[in-house]
């Protein structure tokens, strides 16, 4: 079993990321955009600029690769811990897409790939039918105890 306390200090971490995607509406005035940036590096952020497109940045890159890691889990048999030690070690990720999921919440994770998948119809935006029936049973990570792994 994977505890929280073994899931190492970056996993922790996490929830409190340094990212703010500072979104340039059609109606932004340079000036609000400017002032959202400046605000978010005074608050110790991170700042960067997107127009507004769905998913920003983050999510519409990040939502279709954690679908598709979620995906080979069943086409190749690659049980989660697996996943996450190939992400961790092999690409450098700091935590693997089974343990960022769980801690996302499985829920979330569907709710956005649902509405990516709605406004794009790109088919890696889809959820895949392993995170939808762990939905469905419950199985949200972190925030119910059990997910791919168990809290």
């Amino acid at each position: 079993m994977i505890t929280p306390n073994s899931l190492g200090a970056t996993q922790r971490m996490l929830p409190v990321l340094p990212l703010v995607e500072i979104v340039r509406a059609s109606t932004s005035s340079d000036e609000a955009v400017d002032a959202a940036y400046a605000w978010a590096e005074r608050a110790g952020k991170q700042p960067v600029r997107c127009n507004d497109t769905p998913g920003f940045i983050v999510n519409r890159i990040l939502i279709p690769l954690l679908n598709d890691c979620v995906r080979v889990l069943d086409e190749a048999s690659v049980q989660p811990d697996e996943m996450d030690k190939a992400m961790t070690n092999g690409a450098g990720w700091p935590l693997g897409p089974c343990a960022l999921i769980d801690l996302i919440g499985v829920d979330v994770h569907v709710h956005a790939s649902e509405a990516l998948h709605a406004k794009l119809g790109e088919p890696r935006m889809a959820p895949p039918e392993r995170l939808t029936q762990m939905e469905r049973e419950g199985r949200l990570g972190r925030k119910s105890g059990r997910g791919f792994y168990e809290y």
